[in-house]
């Protein structure tokens, strides 16, 4: 069973990436995405876990979020969360 993730990432990050995989898994079809599950299963075997107690509160007026993307959701609590986070540090 497979899955398509489509995301954007910035351009010359990709081209590195790219170029990396190929050297190293030949310049042929199935070399970016060898490359990319191997990235991939690097990352998930690291233990990262969400910190989901960070999250709870977030939402304080939930009619602000209504009619968002789950991505524009998700990138509207991670830019509360790291304010939240700046202003910590800074007093």
């Amino acid at each position: 069973m497979t899955e398509t993730i489509k995301v954007e990432i910035d351009e010359d990050l990709a081209r590195r990436f790219k170029k990396k995989a190929m050297e190293k898994y030949g310049y042929k079809k199935g070399a970016i995405k060898k490359a990319l599950e191997e990235v991939m299963e690097s990352y998930t075997e690291q233990g990262r876990k969400a910190d989901w107690d960070s999250f709870l509160g977030v939402l304080k007026n939930e009619r602000e979020y209504k009619g968002m993307t789950s991505v524009e959701l998700q990138h509207s609590i991670w830019r509360i969360r790291n304010d939240s986070h700046r202003r910590k540090h800074i007093s």
